[in-house]
């Protein structure tokens, strides 16, 4: 079994409270889990998804099609750490793990055709509530500052690579 880590990447969403009004979604840049790794983006549904509508921030990992699938075994499996960051200082970050494993469905793990998007995401309906995005005094805490937010992704692969493929 190969572990791979990234470093972490952090995204910058803007213009949250127009995005939640009108009910949009944003994606961030895609990246690989490492050199060579997979390829993915994070999707951010700003007034929410599924259960998660009108109240919830709903945050998703896609997988994208990649330079270097071909050397890779699917389905995905892993873990990607995803953090809301507090902007006031470094701790009570929003933090959740997406884990892909056996129960994960299948067109949430699969390989993406070149060309193509997935049409299907995996990770939280009910990231955070919208109400806990605010300024919290007590907890020294804040999530939305100038109307941006600050996700932070990693991921731990446990699917492997194919070692006659692997470039050196």
């Amino acid at each position: 079994l190969e572990l791979k880590t990234i470093n972490s990447k952090v995204f910058r969403l803007t213009e949250f409270l127009q995005k939640k009004t009108q009910n949009k979604f944003w994606n961030s840049s895609d990246f690989y889990t490492s050199p060579r790794g997979y390829r993915m983006r994070l999707r951010v549904e700003c007034s929410g998804f599924g259960d998660g509508k009108g109240h919830y921030i709903s945050c998703y990992i896609y997988l994208v099609p990649g330079e270097y699938d071909d050397t890779l075994e699917w389905p995905f499996y892993g873990d990607v750490t995803l953090e809301l960051l507090n902007q006031l200082e470094d701790r009570n970050h929003r933090k959740g793990v997406i884990r892909y494993n056996e129960s994960t469905p299948g067109p949430g793990k699969e390989r993406v055709i070149r060309g193509e998007v997935s049409k299907h995401g995996w990770g939280y309906s009910k990231f955070i509530p919208h109400a806990a995005l605010r300024h919290n005094p007590p907890q020294v805490c804040q999530y939305l500052k100038d109307d941006s937010l600050y996700f932070r992704v990693s991921a731990k692969v446990t699917s492997k690579t194919k070692p006659w493929l692997a470039l050196t």
